[in-house]
């Protein structure tokens, strides 16, 4: 068994189990890379792959745990080469990050503008997807951290520590019957059409099961991951909005009306969550400080160990941005 066979089995695996692209990602050939897949399935015995002439369909029930095997053993190779790195070039190397639209937006450039006046020779890679993709990502070892709000029951298996809380706002135009109203109920909220972020899972939807809860009726209109977007299709009246409170500018949205919801709607966790086995290079560490200073290195460390327990700021006292809306 070579190493190269197993990263060319992940990249195959990475790559919808197209055989050329894994090729091309891996700067090599593809007839190169079919001939050590078929290599390996001799010397294991076993068929990875479900093929339908030279096509693959999909993986074999082995290949679904051979590939869990894998992945552990090419992150615990990155593992090493980190120690060195950060041994050898502390200051330098490459952080990837995936989120969702409104942190990337919103919350971290004045975080990464401070990380990189830090580190300016690591490079950051900022993916944006929705939670549920950035997560898997995150345990598919193609990102470092993932950040993002919301339902975290997907993160099994991934350290998660809770950074900050924010409410909801309700955005509406000027001339929106809710807009000379200061508080707004669960009922007259639900009167109207919504336009909302896209969720990844509609029944564990916080915003949902809040309606849901109150046993009230109401109807989503349109869905994005761009608070912008929510905001462009709420001055075209298409329905009322809601959006995360520090996507709101009262100088860039004085346009709009913005109706706070912390007494209707449950307040949403951002959070930051990382696979147990990275090895956490010094910048790592400083970029966790920086985005979350009540969390201590011993925290982080006892954490890991743990695995899947959370730190739960309600139980540390931390300062927090006023934007934050806690």
């Amino acid at each position: 068994m070579k190493l190269q066979q197993l990263r060319f089995f992940n990249a195959i695996c990475q790559h919808g189990l197209n055989v050329t692209a894994a090729a091309s990602a891996l700067f090599t050939s593809q007839p190169g890379v079919s001939r050590q897949m078929r290599l390996f399935e001799d010397e294991l015995g076993l068929s990875l792959f479900v093929r339908a002439g030279k096509t693959l369909i999909s993986l074999t029930p082995a290949g679904e745990e051979i590939l869990k095997r894998c992945q552990k053993v090419l992150k615990e190779i990155d593992n090493i080469k980190a120690i060195s790195q950060d041994l050898t070039k502390v200051t330098q190397g490459v952080l990837n990050i995936s989120t969702t639209h409104t942190q990337a937006k919103y919350v971290l450039p004045p975080i990464i503008k401070k990380f990189h006046a830090r580190f300016p020779d690591v490079k950051v890679n900022l993916h944006q997807s929705t939670s549920l993709k950035n997560i898997k990502s995150t345990i598919a070892g193609e990102s470092d951290f993932t950040i993002a709000s919301g339902d975290d029951e997907y993160c099994k298996g991934l350290v998660k520590l809770d950074c900050f809380k924010w409410q909801r706002l309700i955005v509406v135009p000027k001339n929106h019957p809710l807009a000379n109203k200061k508080e707004v109920t669960i009922n007259q909220l639900t009167q109207y059409p919504l336009v909302v972020y896209v969720y990844d899972d509609q029944d564990n939807s916080s915003l949902v099961k809040t309606f849901r809860n109150a046993g009230v009726e109401f109807k989503i209109v349109f869905t994005a991951r761009d608070s912008d977007i929510i905001k462009t299709y709420v001055r075209s009246e298409m329905g009322v909005g809601i959006i995360a409170s520090m996507a709101y500018d009262e100088k860039i949205d004085n346009d709009l009306v913005a109706i706070e919801t912390k007494e209707i709607l449950p307040l949403c966790a951002t959070w930051i969550a990382f696979h147990p086995s990275l090895f956490l290079r010094k910048f790592m560490k400083e970029f966790i400080g920086l985005f979350a200073p009540h969390v201590s290195n011993e925290q982080i460390e006892e954490s890991v160990n743990k695995e899947n327990e959370r730190i739960d700021p309600q139980k540390s006292t931390y300062p927090i941005h006023a934007m934050w809306q806690i």
